[in-house]
């Protein structure tokens, strides 16, 4: 898969383009036409539409009365099909393979994949992430807490027109000791032990460029504890920065909230939210992310190496890449694994992953709705990288799932891109199709308003105004 000269590009795969000559000037103007277009800023669809892309900007979108197509543009006409903005998972982690040998504390298969070559992989080849993340839609990724490095691909990534826009958090703050994730050189949790600590980190990895500082799980009956991460969040706000948490509880959640917390990247999934839930994440204008699948891909990918149900890929367009596939195809190696004792089994048998603290797909759906009722802006973010949620093409499968939970198709198309942008702070660069922000678009076969699974009817691909090619 690459991303091909444009005029190539559009000569093998959409023949209606008039002509495409490119003679060595210094601007190109592209025009698509017809389509039925959604901006993503939840207004009425726009049918019979006309998009102006002035090398990789939007110049203008609406009807041909209010566009005219420049002289010498090259022409696509998409009639019959439809646009959105490309899509942004707001949750995801570079550092994670979809498998478990980049999780040795769920499962510990070190001795066949040893992690350190693993982590040294993974932060040596990104491109293979950004080229999956592009074919499946996605224009724009969130890793909301990983290895320094991480943070670096920010810059590196914007300078590169075959990736994808990316925020990154780095190594995030926890009330527990480092996990067998981390290395000598390098670590993705750091013990929040002190006050100094905290604010030390904070200062570091604003002054690496993150976008965000997360908190995995708080200790919230800890007073001392607590103590650590008021002193910590107050030098986000000193940073502007912003503050992420992992919560899964509501008091997790609550005690986030009262600390400024922007972004719960997970589901509360113990009780409902209440009404104080609801006014602190209002008065914070913080934006919620439900992650809704990554506990049954735990489930998938331990069944899978457990020899009891392979790891199911659906890949259409053919994005995931060769490691990965051979990584989840071979997953069965592991059959014998310690692990897989009998009391083990059994969970999996009944359909159940052991490690989950709650059975909380009742609440996860509940609270989605509630939250979004309050008008709390939701986001999708699948938490790629974990076992079984695999990179890029996972992002259909969580949007149909909060399509299922309750979610209208036509507020999907808005979480899915322009309040992913917001999660990002990029949405003066992209997240909605306006005048002056980045070309990033998808066209559909089918009309994503009417079924979000229709999202999978994805024809084409423009990233920072060049078309995309497998």
């Amino acid at each position: 898969m690459r991303l091909a000269v444009f005029c190539l590009m559009i000569a093998i795969t959409i023949p209606s383009l008039q002509s495409c000559t490119y003679s060595g000037q210094t601007t190109i103007s592209t025009v698509i036409s017809g389509a039925t277009l959604f901006d993503g800023t939840g207004a009425e669809a726009v049918e019979n539409s006309i998009l102006v892309i002035v090398d990789n900007r939007i110049e203008c979108v609406g009807s041909d009365e209010d566009c005219p197509v420049p002289d010498g543009a090259e022409v696509v006409d998409a009639s019959g099909k439809y646009i959105t903005l490309g899509l942004v998972d707001a949750h995801m982690h570079f550092f994670q393979t979809g498998f478990f040998d980049s999780r040795p504390d769920a499962m510990d298969i070190t001795d066949t994949y040893p992690f350190a070559e693993i982590a040294a992989y993974q932060e040596q080849n990104p491109e293979r992430y950004y080229d999956t993340y592009v074919c499946s839609g996605i224009t724009a990724v969130y890793d909301v807490g990983g290895m320094t490095w991480s943070i670096d691909l920010e810059e590196a990534a914007e300078s590169n027109p075959m990736a994808p826009h990316v925020a990154a958090a780095g190594p995030l703050l926890t009330p527990v000791p480092g996990a067998p994730f981390d290395l000598p050189s390098d670590r993705v949790l750091v013990q929040l032990d002190s006050e100094e600590t905290g604010v030390k980190m904070v200062q570091y990895v604003s002054a690496l460029g993150s976008t965000g500082v997360k908190f995995w799980q708080l200790d919230e009956d800890n007073p001392e504890y607590m103590g650590y991460v008021e002193a910590a969040a107050e030098e986000i706000e000193r940073q502007e920065n912003q503050m992420i948490a992992h919560a899964t509880t509501l008091a997790q959640a609550k005690a986030a909230l009262r600390n400024g917390a922007k972004l719960l990247v997970h589901s509360v999934s113990d009780v409902e939210v209440d009404d104080e839930f609801i006014e602190l994440a209002l008065e914070n204008e913080t934006i919620y992310n439900p992650t809704i699948i990554v506990d049954d891909g735990y489930l998938k990918a331990y069944l899978a190496a457990a020899g009891m149900e392979p790891l199911s890929v659906t890949d259409a367009r053919g994005c995931v890449d060769d490691r990965t596939l051979e990584l989840i195809n071979s997953a069965d190696q592991f059959s014998e694994h310690p692990q897989f004792n009998g009391e083990f089994k059994s969970y999996l048998e009944r359909g159940s992953d052991p490690q989950r603290m709650y059975d909380s797909d009742f609440f996860v759906r509940m609270n989605l709705r509630k939250v979004h009722e309050a008008g709390i802006p939701i986001v999708v973010g699948t938490d790629a990288g974990n076992p079984g949620t695999l990179h890029g093409i996972s992002i259909y499968d969580e949007m149909e799932a909060m399509q299922e939970a309750g979610i209208s198709a036509d507020d999907l198309i808005v979480a899915a891109t322009r309040n992913g942008a917001m999660a990002m702070q990029r949405l003066d660069d992209f997240g909605t199709l306006e005048a002056g922000k980045f070309a990033n678009l998808i066209i559909l076969d089918d009309n994503p308003s009417e079924d979000i699974s229709n999202m999978r009817s994805l024809s084409e691909v423009m990233i920072k105004g060049n078309f995309y090619n497998q």
